[in-house]
């Protein structure tokens, strides 16, 4: 059957979906990323590519995969294009959509644990809350040399006081830092960064923004961020604030009523 199947695998092995798994038991072809964990490949019978894209190193180009994509559509095949996380958010799936319809294919999109929902149920916390942070907002730091503190109105990114998540932003996470502080962000808002989520050397961090600017900490690929105080309801922030000697209002107050 002529027909792409973009699908959501979560983070790590055990967070795809009841549908994504069988889903991959229809598939002729599957491309998948370097961030989804092959064990939940290992069995299946079809044509696997890998098409993964390392961060700022050559990799599988978007245009070659379109082209598979393509290829293999007008072959009459089911192909499905299998991505870690939530395939909606920062995967260029609208380019593959695209070249589905115009191989008048039929489309079919199966969502996924996005990373950042895997970070705040590691850390206890949520990414909204009443009198707090009342949304949510998605950017990424991976732009083009010189276009990054052009790329969004930081001000406006402060003033409406909800979380802020950062995707694909280790190589420029101190400049986005940077540019919310100058924009009137508080050095002592939470931050939490997780690095390598399910990796067998996954690291997550726990801080204040302006520590975070004052330590010269590293990060590695793949890294996401959550800035806002939703971070400091998280009993890994209040454990951290209580080692430095710091009893913060959340600690005296608990959550909110």
């Amino acid at each position: 059957m002529r027909k792409l199947v973009i699908e959501g695998a979560g983070v790590g092995k055990d967070l795809i979906t009841v549908k994504g798994l069988e889903k991959l038991k229809e598939a002729d072809v599957i491309l998948y990323d370097r961030l989804v964990d092959e064990k939940i490949l290992q069995d299946l019978n079809c044509k696997k590519i890998f098409v993964g894209k390392t961060p700022y190193k050559p990799s599988c180009s978007q245009c070659q995969i379109n082209s598979l994509i393509e290829k293999y559509l007008m072959e009459d095949k089911t192909v499905l294009r299998i991505k870690s996380g939530d395939a909606s958010i920062y995967s260029r799936s609208l380019e593959e959509i695209d070249v589905a319809r115009r191989c008048e294919a039929a489309i079919e999109i199966i969502p996924g644990v996005t990373t950042v929902s895997h970070l705040v149920a590691k850390i206890e916390t949520a990414l909204t809350a009443r009198d707090v942070s009342s949304g949510v907002i998605f950017i990424t730091g991976h732009k083009k040399e010189g276009e990054l503190e052009q790329a969004y109105n930081w001000k406006a990114l402060v003033d409406l006081n909800m979380s802020i998540v950062v995707y694909m932003g280790v190589k420029n996470f101190l400049i986005i830092l940077k540019k919310l502080v100058e924009n009137g962000l508080k050095e002592t808002t939470p931050i939490a960064i997780g690095e390598k989520l399910e990796y067998p050397d996954e690291k997550i961090l726990i801080s204040t923004v302006g520590d975070v600017l004052k330590g010269g900490f590293k990060i590695s690929y793949p890294s996401i961020m959550l800035i806002g105080e939703v971070v400091g309801y998280s009993n890994r922030f209040l454990k951290e604030m209580r080692r430095k000697g710091e009893v913060c209002n959340k600690c005296k107050e608990g959550f909110m009523p």
